[in-house]
């Protein structure tokens, strides 16, 4: 049986640029989980905000770091990264006036 060569696509710049973004945002998303000037409520609500953020990051550099060739996949993890970051958006007013 003959072995199909797989081409691999090029990392464009805008892959590049959102590589560097993602490094950027799980540093900040690390300093967010260290630093104690956030709204954390009693026991396990306060640590829902920094769960949220953690996973939209990571969601993000995930996305960014995936082959050239799986578009779609790229595109569900910056979709699911969006969503985290919505609910931890949310989630931090909730606890900004509860």
């Amino acid at each position: 049986m003959e072995k199909k060569k797989r081409e691999k696509e090029a990392v464009s710049m805008g892959i590049k640029v959102c590589r560097v973004i993602g490094i950027v945002l799980m540093l900040a998303a690390v300093g967010y989980l260290v630093w104690r000037g956030d709204y954390d409520g009693k026991g396990i609500v306060g640590y829902v905000d920094d769960c949220f953020i953690f996973m939209a990051a990571y969601m993000f550099t995930r996305g960014s770091f995936c082959r050239p060739e799986r578009r779609y996949i790229r595109r569900q993890l910056y979709m699911l990264s969006s969503l985290f970051a919505l609910l931890a958006l949310c989630w931090i007013i909730l606890l900004a006036f509860i």
